[in-house]
C-alpha cells in the first residue's frame, strides 16, 4: 500500500512540469475540474502513504542521535517555510523555493532519525522529489511571479507554523505510531 500511495502520490505531482500533459488535462476537463480531480487523487495517494507506512525495527543504518535534540527547530523552519509558500511573505520572495525546502528539511530529519527500508522509501521519496521540483522549476522559463510581500503574512506564517509544528508533536505517535523522544 505505501508503495502504491507513492507512485500515485508523486505521480499526479509530477504532471504540472510538463507542459502537454498539464495542458491536454487542463483544456479536456477545465481549470475546476482538473484541479479537483488532481486533488483528489493526490488524496487517495497521501492516504495509502499514511495508512500504509510501518517502520521496520531493522536499521539500514545508524540513526542519527543528536538529531533528536534539533528536530524540533528543524520541522517548526520545515513548517513555517511550508506555510510562507502559500502567502505573499519576505520568506517567499527571500528563499526562491520556500515549500521545497521546507519538505527537504522534514524528509531529512526523518531519514537521519528513522533507518529502516519504509521510511528509506517513503522520506526518501519525498526529498527525491523535493530535489526534482526545484530542479524542474529552475529549468523553466523564466516567468518569475511579482510578489508584494507583506509582513503580516510573514508572521502569520510562523503563527500557524508554530501550531502546526505543536500539533505534529502532540500527535505524531497517534498518527504515525511513532513515539517522539524529546
Amino acid at each position: 500500500m505505501l508503495k502504491t500511495g507513492i507512485v500515485i502520490f508523486f505521480g499526479i505531482h509530477l504532471i504540472p512540469f510538463f507542459e502537454k500533459p498539464r495542458s491536454l488535462f487542463q483544456n479536456l476537463l477545465g481549470e475546476n475540474l482538473y484541479k479537483g480531480i488532481y486533488s483528489l487523487i493526490s488524496l487517495v495517494g497521501l492516504l495509502l502513504i499514511v495508512y500504509g507506512y510501518e517502520s521496520d525495527s531493522r536499521s539500514l543504518y545508524s540513526a542519527v542521535a543528536e538529531i533528536y535534540r534539533y528536530s524540533p527547530y528543524l520541522m517548526f523552519l520545515s513548517f513555517v517555510l511550508l506555510v510562507a509558500a502559500n502567502f505573499p511573505t519576505h520568506m517567499r520572495r527571500a528563499i526562491k523555493h520556500p515549500m521545497a525546502l521546507g519538505v527537504a528539511i522534514w524528509a531529512s530529519v526523518h531519514l537521519m532519525t528513522n533507518p529502516d527500508l519504509p521510511s528509506l522509501i517513503l522520506f526518501g521519496s519525498f526529498l527525491g522529489y523535493s530535489v526534482f521540483s526545484v530542479v524542474m522549476s529552475e529549468l523553466r522559463v523564466p516567468g518569475r511571479e511579482e510578489l508584494n510581500p507583506r509582513l503580516i503574512f510573514d508572521f502569520l506564517s510562523i503563527l500557524l507554523g508554530s501550531l502546526v509544528t505543536y500539533g505534529a508533536f502532540t500527535f505524531h505517535e497517534h498518527l504515525s505510531g511513532a513515539r517522539l523522544y524529546l
